[in-house]
């Protein structure tokens, strides 16, 4: 553990403070009572939590106004560029690989299911932790659409991309479609159940 505490002169980086944090985060992890490491990992992922989806709505709403300049000059800031960084927040070329990668592994894991019904989920975009799909051809409408979504897709999601944040429908249907009634994904029970905000991290 370092010697370094708040409140020292010693001006430190962005970086070197996320270090900080980290390596008492692991320190603690370390401990013998298995207690103790349980609520220091709940409590690290309710932090995560927090901070994560925080933060996306901050860059969501700067977005929404039209704030791309002063959002790259957050980027850019030493300390809140590290912060949207740790979260795959914001602008670069190598958040957008990591993104686009997880979001495109997560997605060959669902295909099979819902083209095997005549169905398809269509990506339309992924930005600051938040995917975008469309549900299309039986899936369109179908009354457990929901419910792949929220156990199939979301899941995946979560699985592999630790900065997954929500999920969310393009052009949604208002109600399902009568005529598809009959016509189902094969989706976990709870058809009705509400696509998740939050969630831990997976990688903790």
């Amino acid at each position: 553990m370092s010697d370094r505490t708040v409140g020292d002169e010693e001006e430190l980086t962005g970086a070197e403070v996320w270090g900080q944090i980290e390596a008492l985060a692991d320190d603690l992890l370390s401990d013998p009572d298995p207690e103790v490491v349980r609520q220091v990992e709940e409590l690290l992922d309710w932090v995560d939590v927090f901070h994560r989806d925080g933060l996306g709505r901050l860059v969501e709403m700067i977005r929404s106004w039209r704030g791309e300049l002063f959002l790259n000059s957050v980027a850019n800031d030493d300390v809140t560029g590290t912060m949207l960084a740790a979260y795959g927040l914001g602008e670069g070329p190598e958040l957008d690989v990591e993104a686009a990668e997880a979001v495109e592994a997560a997605l060959g894991e669902v295909r099979p299911l819902t083209e095997s019904h005549g169905g398809a989920i269509e990506l339309d975009k992924v930005k600051d932790g938040v995917v975008w799909v469309r549900m299309l051809g039986t899936c369109d409408g179908c009354p457990s659409s929901s419910a792949t979504l929220t156990y199939g897709l979301e899941e995946a999601l979560r699985a592999h991309w630790p900065n997954f944040r929500r999920l969310e429908l393009v052009d949604a249907p208002l109600e399902a479609d009568p005529a598809k009634a009959d016509l189902t994904c094969d989706a976990a029970p709870g058809a009705d159940a509400v696509v998740v905000q939050l969630g831990k991290r997976s990688d903790r």
